[in-house]
């Protein structure tokens, strides 16, 4: 029997590879995006044509009119995913984040369907709790777009309890890949190619963080829709701690230079954390460990962001 998938924001960056492995797998999969970040060429990167319906999820009425057989699961990635856009403009991240993913959730509970994914984040976590942070740390978010998690999430969970909706919450540390158009990982390449003879750092580099590569991160997905528990939280990441002066060497590295000196700005974003890394046993339990040693997805992103595609749209 063919499994239908509906990936809401599945032209941005793991919305996308999302969709290729689904499509890969042999799931029935429509997109839904309203491209405002996501772009219809990633298709055309990844050798995928899914249906794709253009919508934009902050509209109640989005889904009004959807036709066809109901999916089998909605994984829901329409959304924010920028903190310091969201500290400058909170609002938006609002109707990007939150009262899309309420509608998402009553289109599920009006018509049934069987199982929803959700993508929360590290940023829902208080800061400065003890690394590795567990699914059981404190919940305060430091940014509006932590906040906006925060409150999707609840509503995940109070749908899984109020109406027996099967929701699972998958909360993602740092994803970097091919396709990727902002973080640290993007802006350095683009900066060493700029100026290959300097790399300015926010902060201080001693910032750690973990990265998961995206491939990666779109088996964490199917595995949360085939296995995850209903009102269930889980870390997705590596578990690994990486120093962000040492990563900075990595992409210089990858790059293919020599003698770049890395300059540290000592100043950073409001909403900006020292430390973040996960516990990933809960994910572990259900079988999950990543396929991607960081040097080899190191490797293929830089050689993706440094001559990327033609993003014409998709035919």
């Amino acid at each position: 029997m063919t499994r239908r998938a509906l990936v809401t924001g599945g032209a941005g960056f793991m919305g996308a590879h999302l969709a290729a492995l689904l499509c890969r797998d042999g799931w029935e999969t429509i997109v839904v995006d309203d491209c405002s970040a996501g772009s219809l060429g990633n298709f055309r990167y990844l050798g995928i044509k899914p249906e794709v319906r253009a919508a934009d999820l902050s509209d109640p009425r989005a889904l009004d009119g959807w036709g066809g057989p109901i999916p089998d699961v909605i994984f829901h990635l329409a959304g924010s995913a920028n903190v310091a856009r969201s500290v400058e403009q909170p609002m938006a991240d609002f109707e990007a984040t939150l009262r899309s993913t309420l509608h998402v959730l009553e289109f599920a509970r009006r018509r049934g369907v069987p199982k929803l994914v959700f993508p929360s984040t590290a940023s829902v976590y208080k800061p400065g709790v003890p690394m590795p942070v567990g699914e059981d740390a404190p919940i305060h978010a430091s940014s509006p777009y932590g906040a906006a998690k925060v409150a999707a999430e609840n509503y995940c969970f109070a749908y899984a309890t109020s109406y027996g909706l099967d929701v699972t919450v998958l909360r993602f540390f740092s994803v970097y890949g091919p396709l990727m158009r902002r973080f640290a990982i993007h802006d350095w390449v683009r900066k060493l190619q700029r100026d290959p003879s300097r790399l300015e750092i926010l902060g201080n580099g001693e910032q750690v963080r973990e990265y998961l590569y995206v491939d990666d991160a779109a088996r964490a997905f199917l595995l949360a829709a085939e296995r995850g528990g209903a009102g269930e939280a889980y870390n997705v990441g590596t578990g690994v701690p990486v120093r962000i002066r040492d990563l900075a060497r990595k992409v210089i590295e990858a790059m293919g230079l020599e003698g770049v000196r890395v300059e540290p700005t000592m100043k950073s974003w409001p909403g900006d954390v020292q430390a973040w890394y996960a516990d990933t046993a809960k994910l572990a339990r259900l079988g999950f460990a990543p396929k991607v040693g960081f040097d080899e997805g190191l490797r293929n992103t830089v050689l993706y962001l440094k001559e990327p595609p033609d993003p014409a749209p998709f035919p």
